[in-house]
């Protein structure tokens, strides 16, 4: 009993000390308990996101020795640097308004401020104008920097993390990460010059002007990839940069199935595609070209005419639309949103509406009719002034860029020159190795013809050399195996486009004046089907087609300038 008696004794402590005892547990535990809610206040005040699970108690070793460090830092200016810190904070989270909230002491600013520097470079006056200031740091500039125009001070209270909030891949299956700013500046430099090449001239600090450059021209050019032709030289051979964009009837499809006219405005930046389906109806719509919306203006449908041919006259405020069904043709006013019927003649045949041109200076229409005819019309008055007779079958015809002298083509192999002034035939030539002619087209320079033929070869000729009946051809094309049904040169006359609209992606650009043809060009990811129609915009930028499944492929040429 008595050892049961002690046992117990020893099991329950005395009074005195059981309570000293309680006493140091409890504090040792509300010491603890309060470390912790300090390292969680820390925690927020840092504004420092857990979000990956990282040791805890490390992180809170680290804090302490840098509360150590802190606690036996000298106060030079009268505040410590803590406080410091927590501005800069402050300043990330809300801005500059935080400025106004954390202002600095004022003790601070009445301090004596460290002596004056000794260097020699600065003189009293300018000691004198140095602000009271000591956060400022003045020092004798060594050289005069080139520094931006302007800063956006917001840009510096951006950080890396709000911007990846929004986004599911930056954000990953463990929360956001991270990321240095300055890592993703590089990152998005180098994404830069990925899309737009170089460094532009005018973004450049080390670009020097030269004394007859006009800060005025300078803004205004072209840059990165997208060159002007002037400006980014010889257009390079085999292999040309461009980029396919949405179709340029993307946002319409209404034009028909078959597609016979694609146009450039040759004043607006507006384009045209015209087409017709089923002998049914035709249609023309007018379009913004800009190569990513490409948005619909307009659309006017013509019932029971089929559209074979459309084109918009030199004024582009204006266009005409031909077909092989009727007699007359139609002249749209885009102004004044009203269409004007022209008939041609009650005694010509029906299918004499189907292929014209207009001439360069805007002045002339000249419609491709049945038996040798061709009927020229005035394109102010919309009147007939003259009609040509010629004793082949014409197919094709086309103006020289002054519009003095048309070229026509078609069956039979030979090729006639007219002049505009005289208005008669002044020569005529034999395409070499030409049964029956289907398309012609002659460069802006005036220095090449390109003559198809059913056979699908292209001869290239010397309009300078032209003169015999019999000329050689400086180049043949052998591209193509069916019949060239288009032929077009850019407005550089630096590329050749040919196509037939007999099979499928038939379509070939030639490069000048080596006359070798582009192997990149069109490539098999997007089918181009049978293109029935190409051209050029005014300044070579684009280049569109309309194919046989009412589609107008568009395509961004980047050696030349946008329109």
């Amino acid at each position: 009993m008595k050892k049961k008696q002690q046992q117990s004794s020893k099991e329950i402590p005395a009074k005195g000390n059981s309570g000293k005892k309680m006493t140091k547990k409890k504090t040792k535990g509300v010491k603890q308990k309060r470390n912790k809610d300090k390292g969680r206040s820390l925690l927020s005040n840092k504004f420092i996101l857990d979000t990956r699970g990282s040791k805890r108690s490390k992180f809170q070793k680290q804090l302490r020795r840098k509360k150590m460090s802190n606690s036996t830092r000298t106060n030079v200016l009268g505040y410590d640097k803590l406080m410091e810190q927590e501005r800069k904070l402050a300043k990330d989270l809300f801005g500059e308004d935080a400025e106004l909230l954390h202002s600095v002491p004022q003790e601070a600013q009445t301090r004596d401020l460290p002596a004056a520097s000794t260097d020699s470079t600065i003189s009293t006056e300018e000691q004198q104008m140095i602000p009271d200031d000591p956060f400022d740091v003045h020092q004798p500039d060594t050289k005069d920097a080139r520094k931006p125009a302007w800063v956006d001070e917001d840009d510096d209270n951006i950080r890396v993390k709000d911007i990846c909030a929004s986004m599911t891949k930056a954000r990953g299956k463990r929360g956001i990460r991270e990321v240095s700013n300055v890592k993703y500046e590089l990152k998005l430099q180098e994404k830069f010059s990925q899309v737009f090449g170089s460094t532009p001239e005018w973004a450049d600090l080390n670009n020097k002007l030269t004394g007859d450059s006009d800060d005025d021209d300078e803004m205004t050019r072209t840059t990165g990839n997208y060159l002007s032709a002037e400006s980014s030289g010889k257009l390079p051979k085999t292999s040309l940069e461009y980029k396919k964009l949405h179709d340029l009837n993307h946002t319409s499809r209404s034009e028909g199935a078959v597609l016979k006219a694609v146009e450039f405005n040759p004043r607006f930046q507006v384009g045209l595609v015209a087409g017709f389906s089923n002998n049914s109806f035709g249609a023309a719509t007018l379009f913004q070209v800009d190569g990513s919306l490409n948005h619909k203006i307009q659309s006017i449908k013509f019932p029971k005419f089929t559209i074979k041919c459309a084109k918009f006259l030199q004024d582009g405020k204006k266009f005409v639309v031909g077909s092989n069904l009727y007699g007359h043709f139609f002249v749209y006013d885009m102004e004044a949103a009203k269409e004007m019927r022209i008939p041609c003649s009650k005694t010509e045949e029906r299918s004499s509406m189907k292929n014209f041109i207009v001439s360069p200076d805007g002045e002339l229409l000249v419609f491709v009719g049945t038996k040798g005819l061709l009927y020229v019309f005035d394109a102010t008055t919309l009147s007939l002034i003259d009609t040509f007779h010629s004793p082949e079958e014409v197919k094709a015809a086309a103006f020289n860029e002054s519009g003095s002298k048309m070229y026509t083509h078609g069956i039979g192999g030979d090729v006639f020159v007219w002049d505009m002034t005289s208005r008669a035939c002044v020569h005529r030539f034999y395409d070499d190795g030409c049964i029956d002619g289907t398309s012609i087209a002659v460069s802006p320079s005036n220095q090449f013809l390109a003559c198809g033929s059913s056979s699908g070869i292209v001869n290239i000729y010397d309009v300078a050399n032209i003169s015999s009946k019999a000329p050689r051809p400086v180049k043949i094309l052998d591209k193509l195996v069916t019949p060239v049904t288009s032929l077009a040169f850019n407005p550089s006359s630096e590329i050749l486009a040919m196509a037939s609209d007999y099979v499928d992606n038939a379509m070939k650009l030639i490069h000048f004046p080596s006359m070798t043809h582009f192997n990149n060009f069109p490539g098999g990811q997007y089918p181009l089907r049978r293109v029935q129609v190409l051209n050029f915009s005014p300044k070579g930028g684009f280049l569109a087609a309309g194919n046989n499944n009412g589609a107008a492929p568009l395509y961004r040429l980047k050696h030349f300038s946008s329109y």
